[in-house]
């Protein structure tokens, strides 16, 4: 096994290198390499693929800023419909009931009617449009 040698040395003078220093040094560094030199290499080797691949696109940083900001407003859209989810369901079946209750009212009245005009008809669907929010005139010209 051939093993280099290569010393470094930190000017305390300079915040620079004293951060760099404190950061060598760290708790977590020597949680999360089992040795400084192993730190030191993977410090170096990444930096150093960063340099290679913005030099090769130098609006790589800049996309990764968007796609982050765009995460975020993902995430924050996502978490926004979820909180929403129980308030939006429970209209949702409101309106079902409403449009239930209405059309109920329609078998019960053409069977005591035997035969309904198609007027009432039209005043059902329309009342049964109003009670779940929909627009009456395209419900009857459709008919």
């Amino acid at each position: 096994m051939a093993v280099k040698n290569h010393n470094f040395r930190f000017n305390m003078e300079k915040d620079n290198e004293v951060r760099a220093w404190e950061i060598l040094h760290s708790k977590e560094v020597g949680e999360d390499f089992r040795s400084q030199n192993e730190f030191v290499i993977a410090a170096i080797n990444d930096y150093y693929d960063r340099y290679l691949d913005k030099k090769q696109d130098p609006y790589l940083e800049s996309r990764e800023k968007e796609e982050a900001f765009t995460q975020s407003i993902v995430k924050a859209v996502e978490q926004k419909v979820l909180d929403n989810l129980p308030g939006l369901a429970a209209m949702y079946m409101m309106q079902q009931q409403s449009l239930l209750s209405v059309m109920g009212i329609q078998g019960s009245g053409a069977c005591a009617a035997d035969a309904g005009s198609d007027a009432d008809a039209a005043d059902v669907y329309r009342n049964a449009d109003v009670r779940a929010g929909g627009n009456t005139s395209t419900r009857i010209e459709a008919r």
